[in-house]
């Protein structure tokens, strides 16, 4: 994701205002969009569900980072897609594989059987990492924005 950070602000002169503001709107609610979601799994693990909290909870962490990362992805493909490069694959690349981790591993049964005799914590330690690379790479891309359009 970095690298394709990196991508981005060196194309960043090229970008299409209209369809960056655009975009911005879709990043934003990215920024409140975890908390959401985790309450609502919180929410629903403890008044509906009743069992494997930790793994629920960890499960939806790791999930919802992988969603994160393939939204930030999309977007800097769709501002950058103008260019018409061959540095377009490396979003690309990150973005395919963000979205089928995030797919596959929706269902449960297929998180616990991967993760089945790992320590909670590591799936953990690892959504923590990619959503506070997201949330940097988030607000620079939203800093970067404020920036041009004035």
């Amino acid at each position: 994701m970095i690298s394709s950070k990196n991508i981005f602000y060196k194309y960043s002169d090229r970008i299409n205002l209209k369809i960056k503001k655009r975009l911005d709107t879709m990043l934003k609610f990215t920024k409140i969009a975890p908390i959401i979601v985790l309450f609502i799994i919180l929410t629903l693990t403890l008044t509906y569900f009743k069992t494997k909290y930790s793994i629920r909870l960890s499960h939806a962490w790791l999930v919802l980072s992988f969603w994160i990362c393939t939204i930030i992805f999309y977007y800097i493909i769709a501002e950058i897609a103008i260019i018409k490069k061959i540095v377009i694959i490396v979003p690309t690349i990150g973005l395919i594989i963000s979205m089928c981790n995030a797919i596959y591993l929706t269902p449960l049964l297929h998180y616990e059987s991967i993760f089945q005799n790992i320590n909670i914590m590591i799936p953990n330690l690892f959504g923590l990492i990619m959503l506070i690379i997201a949330y940097y790479i988030n607000y620079l891309f939203l800093k970067k924005g404020i920036k041009k359009i004035k």
